[in-house]
């Protein structure tokens, strides 16, 4: 009798740990699976900026560019809450969240429309915007870019 307790509790204490092992792999595979998700986005994001200052560049009539760049602000205000740029509660993720959404609401007001009809300006907006691509939480350029959008 004292054999089958021995044995019941070592089988049970081995089942444990195999169960905690495969739970903890589990969970460290999830860990990576959202590191990687989070990676997809932030890059998704930036790509996003970068669009919209290839938008604006192209040698297509204007509307097409102004509705090109609508619908990338469009993508960028949807992924701006995801982002790792927003993140806590700092200047620059304050920086990023206001212009991520600043950029649809931008662009959707068509009195902004003309803003191809001063290309110093528009010059500045898109060279705001690229630096952005590259760095999003850059002050300079987002402090830049918001005081160009209001």
């Amino acid at each position: 009798m004292k054999f089958s307790k021995k044995y019941f509790v070592s089988t049970l204490i081995a089942a444990l740990v195999v169960t905690n092992v495969l739970t903890i792999w589990g969970l460290v595979k999830s860990k990576n699976n959202l590191e990687l998700y989070q990676e997809r986005i932030d890059i998704d994001f930036q790509r996003s900026l970068r669009s919209i200052a290839t938008s604006l560049r192209q040698s297509t009539d204007w509307d097409t560019k102004y509705k090109l760049a609508l619908s990338h602000a469009s993508k960028v205000q949807i992924l701006v809450d995801s982002t790792s740029f927003t993140v806590g509660t700092t200047e620059e993720a304050k920086n990023v969240l206001s212009y991520g959404y600043m950029l649809e609401n931008y662009f959707q007001n068509y009195q902004h429309a003309t803003i191809d009809d001063n290309p110093q300006e528009l010059e500045e907006f898109i060279k705001c915007v690229e630096a952005l691509s590259s760095n999003p939480s850059d002050s300079e350029s987002a402090k830049r870019l918001i005081s160009l959008m209001k």
